[in-house]
C-alpha cells in the first residue's frame, strides 16, 4: 500500500508541475525516458542478478512476483515521476546543490520509512550506499535538467534514443511477461530464480535492439530507416521464435502473433520518436 501512496502523492505533484506549462511534451518523454533506463539498469544488476536486496509490495504472495511489482512501481512510476518534477525546478538558474540534496535527502528518508514498514528489504545493502546513489544521482540530474528542458543544448540525442528505445521495448515485457499478465515467459535456465531468468532475458534482448537502433539509426539516411527499423524489429521476432522451439520462451496466453506484435509495435513507436524528434530539432534550428 505504501507504494501506492507514495506514487499518488508523486503523480499528483507530476501533474501539478506539468499543468504550469513551463515543461514541454519532449522534455517530459526524454526525462520519463532517461529515468526509467538509468533505474533499470541499476535494479537488474543489484536487485534481479546480485540479489543485494529487495521490494516486498505485499500485493503478491509469491515473493519473486511480489519482488518484480516492486521494480514496476519503483523504476518505471515512482523515480520516473520525480525526475519530471526535479526537472522543473532544476532547471532554473539556482545552485544545483540547493536543489539536488533537498530531493536526496527527501528520498533517504522515504527509503528509511520503506524499511521500517517493510516495504523494502536490505541483504546486502544498507542506507549508507543508497544515500550515496541518491546524492550522485540527483546532482547529475541537476546538470542534465536544463538540457533536457531547453534543449539548449539538448542531451545527446544517442543517449535519449537508447533510453526511449529501452523504455518501450521494456514496457511491454514488464505488462506481459510479468506478475501483472504472466502471458508468456522466458526460462533459458540462465538463472534459478523464474522472474530474474525471464526479465533479465526479456531485458537483456531488448537492450540489444536498442543498442542497434541507437548506433545505427542516426547514420541512415531518413528515406531508408524505415527499412533499418523493420530490419531491426525482424531480428527480435526471430529471436523470440527461435527461443520458443528451443524451450526457452514459453507462451501461456501468448501466440506467434502477439510475439511479432512485441516487437513490431514499440519498433514503430520508435521510428515515431525519431521522426518527432528530428522535426522538433529542425524546429529548434530554424528559430
Amino acid at each position: 500500500m505504501l507504494y501506492v501512496i507514495t506514487l499518488a502523492v508523486i503523480g499528483i505533484w507530476m501533474i501539478a508541475v506539468i499543468r504550469k506549462g513551463r515543461l514541454s511534451f519532449h522534455s517530459i518523454v526524454a526525462a520519463y525516458s532517461i529515468a526509467v533506463f538509468t533505474a533499470d539498469m541499476f535494479e537488474v544488476l543489484f536487485n534481479l542478478l546480485l540479489g543485494l536486496y529487495k521490494f516486498p509490495t505485499h500485493l503478491h504472495l509469491n515473493p519473486s512476483d511480489d519482488n518484480e511489482l516492486g521494480i514496476i512501481f519503483a523504476d518505471t512510476l515512482i523515480l520516473p515521476f520525480t525526475l519530471i518534477v526535479f526537472v522543473y525546478y532544476a532547471s532554473k538558474k539556482i545552485n544545483p546543490w540547493k536543489i539536488s540534496l533537498p530531493f536526496a535527502i527527501g528520498f533517504i528518508v522515504l527509503e528509511w520509512i520503506f524499511l521500517q514498514f517493510g516495504y523494502m528489504k536490505y541483504i546486502h545493502w544498507s542506507l549508507a550506499i543508497s544515500a550515496a546513489f541518491y546524492v550522485t544521482g540527483f546532482r547529475i540530474a541537476a546538470y542534465l535538467a536544463p538540457r533536457i528542458v531547453t534543449y539548449g543544448p539538448p542531451v545527446p540525442y544517442r543517449l535519449r534514443l537508447m533510453a526511449f528505445s529501452h523504455t518501450f521495448i521494456m514496457w511491454v515485457g514488464a505488462l506481459f511477461a510479468s506478475p501483472l499478465f504472466k502471458m508468456y515467459e522466458y526460462r533459458p535456465g540462465v538463472f534459478k530464480e523464474p522472474m530474474a531468468d525471464c526479465r533479465f532475458t526479456d531485458l537483456l534482448t531488448g537492450d540489444i535492439l536498442a543498442l542497434l537502433i541507437t548506433i545505427f539509426i542516426p547514420m541512415i539516411p531518413k528515406k531508408a530507416r524505415p527499412i533499418a527499423f523493420a530490419a531491426v524489429a525482424c531480428i527480435g521476432i526471430s529471436f523470440a521464435f527461435l527461443a520458443h522451439y528451443q524451450g526457452w520462451l514459453i507462451y501461456h496466453r501468448w501466440n506467434h502473433l502477439l510475439t511479432a506484435l512485441r516487437y513490431i509495435v514499440p519498433i514503430a513507436l520508435i521510428m515515431l520518436y525519431d521522426r518527432w524528434e528530428s522535426a522538433y530539432k529542425r524546429g529548434k534550428t530554424n528559430m
